[in-house]
């Protein structure tokens, strides 16, 4: 038999070379065999320079839009800040027809966002939004055998759904220690108010906290559910989120019930009539380490209950999400977010906000 071929290298290219790029991403780019690292842009031109010698990368540009008339890529990863210029950055990668990651959120600005979906609809453009929690190999066990009981119903309907989390956690762990260091000041931006629809100023100033923070468990969320939900309670503590399913199943989020200036605390339980399934997260910056995923069965009468733990690769999400991009840049389908799912996070982010704010 003839062996068959190795997969194509993928031409990526990369706008923003910061600690997140570096720490995220283009360490792990970097690992692939299937990855050819083309060029890097920043406005920071000294930092991109720098960042480029060190993981291999050809050529630096000044600008996304210098790097995308150059062209010689076949996608890009794309990680900025949460100004209104970003929006640009994405719609402009959206019409040239060039598959895109972005960092979460969609958008920082909640019509932005909005703006983006519908660009992504209209160009039919590949656009992926990297909620990595979705790459842990530990959701990835759990969404695999979740998907398999609502199909079998060996374990009744699904009754309920929990997130836990204390943000106050030390999510680094360390990651940044070997971080190349920008010398260019960041500059502010200001989106109109019209960007921001029905939220007065307070509810203006914690949508960046809920949808850059708590947007991460928004999103898993909606993927241990596999299906959209709507805000339901907001407790005034900012503690306690109610929300229900597409389908009418009650999830809640526990945000910060306490403070974990050190360990980082994440976990998710998806609850089925006899069992569940429970999965815990490492810190997000964790090198090389998954969570760990438990699967409870309540079998009949005269039978024990069984707990099952799951061996899982030692491979981080962040690493399982680069090979996940170039999986879904091939036409290999993922679970990666997609540009109608990220809006959903941006719009329970709102809501929250809103109702937050009193508004």
């Amino acid at each position: 038999m003839t062996p068959s071929a190795p997969p194509k290298k993928i031409r990526l290219g990369f706008v923003g070379a910061g600690k997140q790029a570096q720490t995220a991403h283009l360490r792990y780019y970097s690992t692939l065999p299937d990855c050819e690292l083309v060029a890097i842009a920043d406005a920071d031109t000294d930092l991109a320079r720098r960042v480029a010698v060190r993981f291999g990368i050809g050529r630096t540009e000044a600008s996304h839009t210098a790097l995308i008339e150059r062209g010689g890529i076949d996608a890009c990863v794309a990680v900025l800040p949460g100004i209104a210029s970003s929006e640009q950055v994405v719609v402009d990668f959206l019409k040239a027809g060039i598959p895109l990651l972005t960092e979460k959120p969609l958008a920082a600005i909640p019509a932005a966002a909005v703006r983006i979906a519908a660009a992504a609809r209209e160009t039919g453009s590949l656009l992926r939004v990297a909620f990595h929690k979705r790459s842990d190999p530990a959701t990835i066990a759990a969404i695999r055998e979740i998907r398999r009981l609502k199909t079998s119903g060996e374990l009744g309907k699904m009754t309920y759904a929990r997130i836990h989390v204390s943000l106050a956690g030390d999510w680094i762990a360390g990651g940044h220690f070997d971080n190349i260091k920008g010398t260019a000041a960041f500059k502010s931006q200001e989106a109109p108010e019209a960007d921001f629809p029905g939220m007065n100023a307070g509810a203006r100033g914690l949508f960046g906290m809920f949808a850059g923070g708590h947007g991460h468990q928004f999103d898993w969320m909606r993927h241990l559910l596999g299906e959209p939900f709507k805000v339901v309670h907001a407790d005034p503590s900012k503690v306690l989120l109610v929300v229900r399913s597409e389908s009418g199943i009650p999830a809640v989020f526990e945000f910060i019930p306490y403070q974990s200036t050190r360990d980082w605390i994440e976990n998710a339980i998806v609850c089925f009539e006899r069992g569940y399934v429970k999965v815990d997260l490492p810190p997000p910056l964790l090198i090389n380490m998954p969570g760990s995923v438990e699967f409870f069965r309540n079998g009949p009468a005269e039978e024990q209950a069984t707990r099952t733990t799951v061996v899982l690769p030692y491979e981080g999400a962040m690493r399982r999400q680069a090979a996940l991009f170039l999986d879904t840049v091939r036409g290999v389908e993922t679970d990666l977010c997609d540009a109608a799912q990220g809006l959903e996070s941006v719009e329970i982010a709102r809501d929250f906000a809103i109702r937050m704010s009193g508004d």
